[in-house]
């Protein structure tokens, strides 16, 4: 028996929210199929939001609506980490994949005014360190953020090829970031907090709040600590 494929180093999908007519039943089901692995990852970013980054983001009782179901795009690519104190191989590829999906801005009565604020959702999965890392693009007043979580799935990993990885992705035409946020689980092991904000603060992350999503406000979250870098 063959052996299978080996997993490409980037398989990237992404997909624009807007949509197209149905041309006969089989697309229809393509599509259907493609706006059920959408709907998916939604609800595992989501399932990460506090009431606060709810509020900010998304709107106060509303949920993100996600019906985009047009194709999405192959692409592969080698990523070469840089030396750092994060991590322990400085020689390392990260292989990883990445989906993203577009989503129609829902109607929301929270910080963010008329419209949420949140653009695409982002899930990551790191080959070397073998972690799932999931998030979202935010944008407002023109400026574009990833926000990504670093939960209790992912904190006491080796992280250096993901937050490479996530870096890279940041200044890709898909995204066009120009800040990276890795939110942090306040429920962490205080030691493994205190070396990961240490580690984070070595390569260029701070402490943030969200009052540039908030009109001035700063907001703070009672589940997640904000550590922000430009890049």
């Amino acid at each position: 028996m063959p052996s299978p494929p080996q997993s490409p180093p980037l398989a990237a999908y992404n997909s624009h929210a807007t949509k197209r007519p149905a041309s006969n039943n089989g697309s229809r089901s393509g599509r259907a199929r493609r706006g059920g692995a959408a709907y998916t990852i939604t609800e595992e970013c989501e399932r990460l939001f506090c009431e606060t980054l709810k509020a900010v983001f998304l709107g106060e009782g509303n949920a993100a609506v996600q019906d985009s179901l047009v194709a999405g795009v192959q692409n592969y690519n080698n990523i070469t980490t840089t030396t750092s104190n994060f991590g322990s191989d400085p020689n390392a590829h990260a292989r990883y994949a990445y989906r993203t999906r577009g989503l129609p801005s829902p109607e929301m009565d929270g910080f963010g005014g008329s419209q949420g604020l949140v653009t695409e959702w982002v899930e990551m999965f790191d080959y070397v360190g073998g972690i799932r890392f999931r998030g979202f693009v935010a944008e407002k007043d023109g400026e574009r953020a990833m926000f990504v979580f670093f939960d209790n799935q992912v904190v006491g990993n080796d992280l250096k090829p993901g937050l490479m990885a996530l870096l890279e992705l940041c200044d890709i035409p898909s995204f066009e970031c120009s800040q990276l946020v890795v939110c942090l689980d306040r429920h962490t092991e205080s030691h493994a907090m205190s070396a990961l904000s240490r580690d984070l603060g070595w390569v260029g992350f701070s402490l943030t709040t969200l009052d540039g999503w908030t009109n001035g406000d700063e907001i703070t979250s009672d589940s997640w600590i904000f550590m922000g870098m430009d890049v």
